[in-house]
């Protein structure tokens, strides 16, 4: 956490609704609305966060600012009148746009921001913890009508006994498109890696692949069975509803995770079939990864680069196994140059650029890196 079509073109766009309305219509979703309760309820529990070090969607009653133990509790003591409320959370990112994309990545929560039945949403940013409610406007209108119904949907109004009619529950379901395939096809700079999530789809491995995701439409479809599911040229695992340690997943959603981290600047290729209420649907599409700057890339103990001044590198230390991140390094240079910036891109890759002339030695835990720069 865009783009008349590249995706990283949504990084032009600082207000997180039109980030996240950039994602929703590459694959044909509704647009978000924002909402002033939830709002409320996002700032509020984004305070509660800050304030007592805590990432997490409960509160607990005994800490400071607490104001509701749920996302639906908070938004109905906001003044939202129904429970029905999607959140997602993060924590660490500097700004809106690499939030979005970092929940994109943790698949839980991509589902949460690619969900069939909202179209509006409360936001909020304190330093860098951030939170997303998200409700559906037309579920919040039949709570606040319909008193008298016999049948339809319970539990989903502030009142838990007031019941609101079907129609009006998958209104926007009844709209969305049949299918969502993400990456969507044809979809350009595509992140690379997924690290972790809480909570944690792929226990035990802390670096892997972007997760690719199919989501059917439940108003569309009620019997799916998966028949395939695969990637080209990568060992993968697939999650559904029946394997999901987590408990996450429903029936319509499935998770292909490739268990070792996509390469930059490649095409990679996607096969699934699928028996849709008995008849065989196949998928097939393609998406390109993200290149990145100048990329070094470190496979070995001890390397060394030559480099120009004044130009900004990537330094790719590529996983050797599902633990392989890095954790921290160090670094040191000549007097002859100047260090204008280095810092982490992610868990695998550093970023830098300097100048001058001389040689810059760079230390992880196990590798050592030399880059060598020529004066002009």
């Amino acid at each position: 956490m865009k783009y008349l079509f590249i995706f990283f073109s949504i990084f032009l766009f600082a207000n997180p609704i039109d980030i996240l309305n950039n994602y929703r219509s590459q694959v044909g979703l509704n647009s978000l609305q924002e909402n002033p309760y939830l709002d409320v309820a996002a700032k509020k529990h984004t305070y509660f966060m800050y304030k007592n070090h805590i990432v997490s969607h409960y509160e607990n009653r005994a800490y400071p600012y607490f104001f509701g133990v749920t996302p639906f509790d908070r938004a109905i003591n906001a003044g939202y009148p129904s429970r029905y409320v999607v959140e997602n959370i993060s924590r660490g990112e500097e700004n809106y746009n690499k939030s979005i994309k970092d929940l994109f990545s943790a698949i839980y929560h991509r589902i949460g921001f690619l969900d069939f039945n909202i179209n509006e949403i409360g936001y909020s940013k304190l330093y860098n913890f951030y939170v997303y409610d998200m409700g559906n406007s037309i579920v919040v209108n039949a709570c606040k009508t319909y008193t008298h119904l016999r049948s339809g949907y319970i539990g989903v109004c502030k009142d838990k006994n007031k019941i609101i009619s079907k129609k009006d529950y998958s209104y926007l379901i009844k709209q969305n498109p049949k299918v969502i395939l993400w990456p969507y096809p044809n979809m350009k700079n595509t992140p690379t890696v997924f690290y972790n999530e809480t909570p944690d789809p792929l226990p035990g491995i802390d670096v892997s692949g972007y997760p690719i995701s199919i989501l059917f439409n439940p108003y569309y479809y009620k019997h799916i069975k998966l028949i395939d599911f695969s990637i080209d040229g990568v060992n993968y695992k697939i999650i559904t509803k029946n394997n999901d340690v987590n408990h996450k997943l429903k029936y319509n959603q499935f998770v292909l995770f490739p268990l070792q981290r996509l390469d930059y600047d490649k095409t990679y290729y996607i096969h699934a079939r699928f028996l849709l209420d008995g008849e065989l649907k196949i998928f097939n599409w393609e998406f390109h990864t993200e290149n990145t700057n100048n990329i070094l890339e470190v496979t070995h103990i001890n390397q060394t680069f030559y480099i120009k001044p004044n130009k900004e590198y990537s330094i790719y230390f590529k996983p050797k196994n599902k633990k392989d991140v890095i954790k921290g390094f160090r670094y040191r240079y000549l007097s002859t140059i100047k260090i204008e910036n280095i810092a982490f891109k992610d868990s695998n890759t550093l970023y830098f650029k300097a100048s001058g002339y001389g040689k810059i030695t760079l230390y992880t835990k196990d590798k050592k890196v030399n880059l060598i720069i020529k004066d002009k």
